[in-house]
Formats: structure tokens, sequence, C-alpha cells
């Protein structure tokens, strides 16, 4: 990657996460003041009100918060699980669904 791409990248991102912080601020200011009487905010609480989020509840990405350690070969699992379930008898089928909607708990006659 050449140094004129980085440095487009970078102005995108910047350019991106600016426009996302003014409409956070304008969303805010439009909409928390008349339902709940809080105050407006400007530019920059928007934007640590938007970092503060990533951090929190993470991104696109979800490295950070406490989604961050979720697993990232969810698919393989879910694949694994059809496959396991493909040789499964209908009734069996529904006896693990039943099972499943009571949280795996022993039922109770």
């Amino acid at each position: 990657m050449n140094a004129w791409r980085k440095i487009t990248h970078v102005v995108i991102f910047i350019a991106v996460f600016a426009a996302i912080v003014a409409v956070v601020m304008l969303l805010w200011n439009a909409l928390i003041p008349s339902i709940t009487g809080w105050t407006t905010i400007n530019y920059w609480q928007a934007a640590g009100l938007m970092v503060l989020t990533r951090l929190l509840f993470g991104g696109p990405w979800h490295h950070f918060g406490f989604m961050g350690n979720r697993n990232v070969n969810w698919w393989k699992e879910h694949r694994r699980f059809h496959e396991r379930m493909g040789h499964v008898s209908l009734e069996e089928k529904k006896a693990f669904i039943r099972r499943w909607m009571n949280g795996f708990n022993e039922e109770k006659e």
C-alpha cells in the first residue's frame, strides 16, 4: 500500500468519524433535552460520548468492551451444529427444542 493510499484512508476515517459525531450531537440535542430535560451537548462532548460507547460496547469489530471476547468463529460452530442435527429424527429434534426452550432443566412432571 503506497503512502497516498494510506493518507487517503486516514482522511476518510477522520471525515466519517467527524460526520458520525455531528449526527450524534444533532440527534442528542434534538431528542434528549425535550424527552428528559437534560442539557444539550457540544461537538467535543459528542465525540467523548462516541469514544465512551466504543470502549463500553465495542464497535463494528468488537475488540473492546464486554463484547470483545466473543468467539469470532461462530459460523464454524453453527455449521457443526447443523451437521449434527441433520442426522437426528424429527422427534429427537422436537425433544431437543423443548429442552432448549426450558433452559435444559430437568422436566418436572
